[in-house]
């Protein structure tokens, strides 16, 4: 396979940007819908020529008698089926015969078969929940949908369309964030737009990306973080693409946590993969849902959150106490405002057996809490499943994605810094300021400008083919393709804002645009084939190949400078200069899997993957990953009788999995420089590695899955431990080389271990009132085991250090310290790391003691606790906590405001304070234990609740059913975390949470309503 290619070139460019994505957007479209329509032209005699009868009927909960949409019935031995609409009707046509049995299936029930008359209309079909399923069908980390009962390693399913109904969330981020165990949400900015990480099973690499796989419907998307117009002000206010899909869109997620789960991934899903499930058209009558909703938001607690800060009056010297929300509230002017929101959602489905559809549309448009932060977003989804013989079937796919998203400056600049470190005004500067420490808020508002335009189309189309009774094939083909637009503007300042700014370049003003064009192309084929050796025993084998490329297309621009007032183009400033640059990468793969049944209870699979990627070095290539597991439905035997225990199925797996290099990483490059003729040249930039290859992650997996009392309370749980070999660090280059620097290698193991488990329980279930709660908790370990020779790396407070949790807080601490008669420090004693201590800081004010352990960035424990109690049928009181302990986390609020602007009541009274906290805020910022804490924290996620409208109300509407619903987000914390909020921090390094002056996540209600027509 060709390695990874590159262009760079810099250079002074125009400062226009290449065509917009729309018209690549609409061929897009245009050539998936082209191909539905070729397929259906086809085969047009064979669907006239199709006869038979029609089975028709409604399903139900069969406690609550409530409609079941999303239901899913097929005719037993026949390659025919439906789904069942909002009002849980379904309809069956060109049924052959004069029976049949219908086989049942919805995620949280049940499965069931019944014999049905063809011809009857009026069949009613009753679904018992149930907390764990065996039967259920999963997609993800397979070769071919399977039931759930036949995995050797665990899945987590969520019920996306459940979650909207119950307490509709904002973005996809916050479908998963507490519903899968082991799953962490990395926070960030709680700006409007701003998205989380994820971390699966904690730390899978020292280097390297530490975000899974994302899919939507088979197809590779990107899911890149940390893009936007100012990740330059230390990584905040980041936008995820995984955001870029619409929640009302999904009908579930699927997440696999581990090598041993994602072994058929490859080269790429070390760190796990989640397949994002979009709804899908059903037969029968077209069904319309109309979703809208408006609330708001706000940032609650403010004051107290943000808190006062204290100098001293020169004139008088007395002590003042400044606050800026305070003050901007006193004035009439309030700093934080109350931002809105509203969303609408139309989709229309439906169809018959031979053609299904689902379309939607919708809209959002939400405010943040200060003027120059806001979401606009319009996105399209269309999936068309055309089914010409009962044989094959077709479905493309397109989504689309319009959006603007206005981010706020934060952490390293702007309105939030100023507020944070403002103090009462002590000259006729700091009045004109207000206290605040640069500039007002409005001048910040007025002056800078940053935001993301986004246009994404996601489309693609799938074949299954289904030949024979034993053979089944597939092939899935997709292109996703995203361009960002992220600008930065500074706008060319009045004589009211230079005041403030007084570098000229902000003064005159500047803009900086970086167009980035994302592309992933996909092509997925898989085979399976299946034998029944002699009674009982059935093999099933399975074969596929898989190819990817991303393409990334970046395109610089800016310019300093504006002659005037009122521009905003780069080639109106006075200099202007840019970059372009293209990379590729490109990954090649076959798989084999052979799964032997032993009486639908003993299930043996194995597998092997084989991968090329071009990040590979040139000396490398074709790397294998195995994978082994075992599955077995102990419940199913027939001695097996415990009385309260349902079902009971045991399981393990053993598989590895890959984590490419980094783009580019392999390859020996050269920098162009002008020469000293004036002309060009070049010079040496990185040695590379041509025997580079990717880390390798060993994982495995043991676990069960158990339901007990009438299947009224199900466990699954899982152990594993993974270690990742060959992973990539940085090593230093010998100069005789001719290269300056380091170069990446393979010399690292690290170790990641730990639990998980999820319940589900129905302690009341009548006619009138029922109760579900599901528990999710996980506790992850892990460990550096090997760095290639030294002990640690890091220079900073952030170390891989062996023998310690990855990305782990080093520094000094001070543990004692004595007072002199003037209130100074002295005697400041550390800890030397061996039990004892040791002088702080040398004679110079330079670090003298050892760095020593504080904690690991990450939580060792996350898990939530929900819950939904329903009332007379048509009320339903639904909550969320979540909660991650384990983790430390930086304050760098603290250390700014009391060290290095001496802005609390300790700088000004030491003597009546710990000396061991004076000496540190006395030292040349280098003692800081006091900046470290525990960052661990419950949070009262969701609570909503719902009403279903009688028929009769929703008739007035014209609609056949309707729910309103009060939702809240975000609405209580508990923490020892002594800064804002223990999720409101930039990242470092990867590893590191730094708290310094962003956005919390915002508290939000929300009034919703949901019709169906």
């Amino acid at each position: 396979m060709p390695r990874d290619r590159v262009k760079s070139v810099h250079r002074p460019t125009p400062a226009s940007a290449p065509p917009a994505l729309w018209r690549r957007a609409a061929l897009s479209a245009v050539a998936a819908v082209a191909g539905a329509l070729l397929t259906l032209t086809a085969p047009a005699r064979p669907l006239l020529a199709q006869t038979g009868g029609v089975v028709a009927g409604v399903v139900v909960d069969a406690r609550t008698q409530r409609p079941l949409s999303d239901v899913q019935l097929g005719v037993e031995g026949r390659a025919m089926g439906t789904t069942t609409n909002e009002n849980g009707q379904f309809r069956l046509t060109n049924v052959p015969g004069t029976q049949i049995t219908l086989v049942v299936r919805r995620v949280g029930y049940r499965a069931l078969s019944e014999s049905v008359a063809v011809g009857r209309t009026d069949v009613r079909i009753a679904l018992v929940d149930a907390p764990r399923l065996l039967d259920e069908l999963v997609v993800t980390g397979t070769a071919a949908p399977v039931e759930r009962r036949a995995l050797g390693h665990a899945v987590t399913t969520v019920d996306a369309a459940a979650v909207q109904r119950l307490a509709p969330v904002p973005n996809t981020a916050s479908l998963i964030n507490g519903r899968a165990p082991g799953v962490v949400m990395v926070g960030g900015s709680g700006a409007i737009g701003s998205s989380p990480r994820f971390r699966i099973r904690g730390a899978s690499s020292l280097s390297l990306s530490d975000q899974p796989l994302v899919y939507i419907d088979g197809v590779r998307m990107a899911n890149d973080v940390s893009t936007g117009p100012n990740t330059q002000f230390f990584g905040s206010a980041v936008v995820s693409r995984l955001n870029d899909i619409s929640p009302d869109d999904i009908e579930s997620i699927e997440v696999i946590k581990g090598p041993a789960a994602a072994t058929l991934y490859g080269t790429e899903a070390n760190n796990g993969v989640i397949q994002i499930i979009t709804k899908r058209g059903r037969a029968g009558q077209t069904t319309f849902t109309l979703d809208t909703r408006g609330g708001a938001n706000w940032y609650n607690d403010a004051q107290e959150r943000i808190g006062y800060n204290i100098n001293r009056n020169p004139l008088t010297q007395q002590l003042q106490r400044w606050s800026a929300v305070e003050q901007e509230d006193a004035r009439g002017t309030p700093l934080f405002k109350t931002g809105g929101t509203q969303q609408h959602n139309l989709s229309l489905s439906g169809g018959s057996d031979q053609v299904r559809y689902f379309l939607s549309s919708g809209y959002e448009n939400t405010t943040g809490i200060e003027p120059t932060n806001d979401l606009w977003r319009y996105s399209g989804r269309a999936n068309v499943t055309i089914s010409p013989t009962r044989t094959f079937d077709v479905t493309t796919s397109v989504g689309i994605t319009q959006q603007n998203i206005r981010l706020p400056l934060e952490a390293g600049g702007g309105m939030w810094f100023s507020a944070y470190f403002g103090q009462a005004p002590r000259t006729s500067a700091d009045s004109l300021r207000r206290g605040f420490f640069s500039a007002p808020p409005e001048a910040f508002w007025n002056a800078f400008e940053n935001y993301q335009r986004v246009s994404r189309t996601t489309s693609s189309i799938t074949l299954n083919h289904r030949p024979l009774k034993w053979f089944t094939q597939r092939l899935i083909a997709g292109y996703d393709q995203t361009g960002e637009d992220n600008v930065g503007l500074t706008k060319r300042m009045g004589p009211e804002l230079r005041q403030f700014f007084g570098n000229p370049i902000d003064q005159n003003g500047g803009k900086t645009s970086r167009r980035r064009e994302l592309s992933v192309a996909s092509v997925d084929y898989g085979a399976s084939a299946r034998t029944q050796l002699k009674r009982g025993i059935v093999a099933s084998t399975s074969v596929g190949a898989q190819f990817f490329r991303r393409n990334t297309y970046q395109l610089l621009a800016r310019g300093e400078g504006f002659a005037t007032g009122g521009l905003s183009v780069i080639d109106a400033t006075a200099v202007s200069f840019g970059g372009e640059s293209f990379v590729s990468n490109s990954t090649l793969g076959f798989y084999a899997q052979e799964e032997l049944s032993f009486g639908d209870r003993l299930y043996l699979t194995a597998g092997l993957r084989v991968d090329d990627n071009s990040a590979f070095g040139s000396n490398f290539s074709w790397v294998q990953y195995p994978k082994l597991a075992a599955s077995y439905v102990l419940s199913e035997e027939p001695w097996f009788n415990l009385g309260f225990l349902n079902t009971v199925k045991l399981r393990a797996a053993y598989g590895e999995s890959g984590q490419q290099p980094a783009t580019n990483s392999a390859l020996r490059t050269y920098v162009a420089v002008t020469g000293g003729d004036g002309g060009s040249g070049v010079t040496p930039g990185s040695l590379g590695n041509p025997d580079l290859k990717p880390e390798r992650g060993k994982e495995v997996e043991v676990g069960f899955d158990a339901s007990a009392l009438a299947d009224r309370l199900s466990f699954e749980f899982s152990a594993y431990r993974r270690n990742t070999e060959d992973a990539i660090l940085s090593a230093p280059v010998a100069p005789s080389t001719g290269f300056a620097g380091s170069r990446f290698t393979n010399i690292g193991l690290l170790r990641t271990q730990g639990v998980e488990l999820q319940t589900r329980a129905t302690p009341i279930q009548t006619e009138r009132v029922g109760l579900e709660v599901t528990l999710n908790v996980s506790r992850n370990t892990n460990e550096v085991r090997d760095l290639g020779g030294p002990e640690f790396i890091g220079a900073g407070n952030i170390r891989q250090q062996v023998g310690y949790p990855v990305g782990s807080y080093w520094d000094l601490r001070v543990v004692s310290a004595e007072f002199t008669a003037d209130g100074r420090t002295t005697k400041t004693m550390c800890d030397d790391g061996k039990g004892g201590v040791t002088a702080c800081l040398n004679a110079n004010g330079s670090a003298a003691a050892p760095r020593v352990f504080y904690g690991r960035s990450d939580p060792a424990n996350e898990g939530s606790i929900s819950s939904t109690l329903t009332l007379f049928k048509r009320f339903r009181v639904y909550g969320l906590v979540d909660w991650k302990t384990g983790q430390t986390q930086f304050n760098n609020n603290i250390r700014a405001k009391c060290q290095i602007f001496r802005l609390c009541p300790e700088n000004f009274a030491p003597l009546e304070y710990d000396p061991v906290l004076i000496a540190q805020y006395d030292s040349p910022n280098i003692l800081r234990n006091f900046t470290y804490a525990d960052a661990g924290f419950a949070r009262l996620r969701e609570l909503s609740l719902s009403y279903s409208l009688p028929k009769a109300f929703a008739a007035h509407v014209g609609a056949n059913a309707g729910v309103l619903t009060v939702s809240g987000r975000n609405l209580h914390m508990w923490t020892k975390w002594t800064g804002v909020d223990p999720e409101a921090f930039f990242v470092v390094e990867q590893f590191a949470r730094t708290e310094q002056a962003q956005v919390p996540p915002l508290r939000q209600i929300l009034f919703s309503m949901n019709f169906t027509f």
